[in-house]
C-alpha cells in the first residue's frame, strides 16, 4: 500500500549546499502510449508501447540499468533494473498522477498528483505534501533533492512547495508568465532549482544556474531534466526534440522515431 503523506510547511531559503560533481550523459524520452526512445549511457530495456494501459503514461524516472514509467491513474511499469515496489491503482485518486521520481538508491519512488497528493513508495520517504494546500492551479511537476531527503512541487502559475530539506527561494506566482509553467527540476543543491514554461523559457533560482531557455523550439515544451552534476538539463518537445542546456550533453532525439502519440516527459540518468 502506498506511504500517503499529511500537509507540509514552506520554508525561507538557507545556506547554499554545495553542488554534486558527476554528469550524466544518458537520458529517455517516453510517450503516452509508453513508447520509449533512450540516448547515451541510458541503455533500452524495453517499453509499454504494446501493453494494455489503464491510462496514458506521464511520467518516467531513470536509475542505472533501468527505468519506471507511471500513468496517469498511478499504475507503475518497471524495466531493467527497476523493480516494482508498489502503485497508487489501489488509492482513491482525486486527480490522476502527473509526476513521479525515483529514490537516489533506485529502491523506491514517489508519485505527484495534480492536486498536490503523494504516495511513496519503497524507500521514498514522505515529508508532506501539497494537497491541503489551497491551489490555485494543479499541479504540474515533481522532483527531490540530490540527497533525496526532500522535494520540491510545482502548480502551472509558478507556485513552488518545498518539504523536506528542499529549501524554497522564489517561485513565479506573482510574475507574467509568457505561457505555463509544465515542470521543476533541482539543481545541484538543495535550494536550487529551474522551473521550466511550455514556451521553453527556464527561470532559475537559488543556486541553480542561468544556463538559457530554448523559446525557439520547435514545438511545446513538455519536460526539463537536470544533470546530475546540477550544472545543466535537458529539455522535451513533445515532437519528440531535445535540447541541451550546460553540461547537458545531447545524443540524439526522437523526431524521426516512430511515435503513435507525443512525447510527454523527459528522464536523465543521474
Amino acid at each position: 500500500m502506498p506511504k500517503t503523506t499529511t500537509p507540509g510547511k514552506s520554508k525561507t531559503a538557507r545556506p547554499n549546499a554545495p553542488a554534486q560533481t558527476a554528469v550524466t550523459s544518458g537520458y529517455l524520452l517516453t510517450c503516452g502510449d509508453g513508447k520509449v526512445f533512450t540516448f547515451g549511457s541510458c541503455a533500452f530495456a524495453g517499453d509499454a508501447s504494446d501493453s494494455l494501459l489503464g491510462q496514458p503514461i506521464v511520467a518516467a524516472a531513470v536509475i542505472p540499468g533501468g527505468y519506471f514509467l507511471c500513468g496517469g491513474d498511478g499504475s507503475v511499469l518497471t524495466f531493467g533494473s527497476a523493480r516494482f515496489f508498489g502503485a497508487a491503482t489501489g488509492a482513491s485518486l482525486d486527480h490522476p498522477v502527473v509526476a513521479m521520481a525515483a529514490a537516489p538508491d533506485g529502491k523506491g519512488y514517489w508519485l505527484a498528483g495534480g492536486d498536490g497528493a503523494l504516495y511513496c513508495f519503497g524507500s521514498a520517504e514522505d515529508f508532506g505534501s501539497a494537497r491541503s494546500y489551497p491551489l490555485e492551479h494543479p499541479v504540474v511537476g515533481f522532483s527531490i533533492t540530490p540527497t533525496g531527503e526532500g522535494y520540491f512541487f510545482v502548480t502551472a502559475d509558478g507556485t513552488v512547495y518545498d518539504f523536506g530539506d528542499a529549501r524554497y527561494d522564489g517561485c513565479l506566482r506573482d510574475e507574467p508568465l509568457p505561457a505555463p509553467v509544465v515542470a521543476i527540476a533541482t539543481a545541484g543543491s538543495p535550494d536550487g532549482y529551474w522551473l521550466a514554461c511550455a514556451d521553453g523559457t527556464v527561470r532559475p533560482f537559488g543556486t541553480a544556474q542561468d544556463i538559457g531557455s530554448a523559446t525557439d523550439a520547435s514545438a511545446r515544451i513538455i519536460g526539463i531534466a537536470a544533470t546530475s552534476s546540477g550544472k545543466g538539463y535537458v529539455l522535451a518537445g513533445a515532437d519528440g526534440s531535445v535540447r541541451g542546456l550546460g553540461d547537458a550533453t545531447i545524443s540524439g532525439d526522437a523526431t524521426s522515431g516512430v511515435r503513435v502519440t507525443p512525447v510527454v516527459a523527459v528522464a536523465c540518468l543521474g
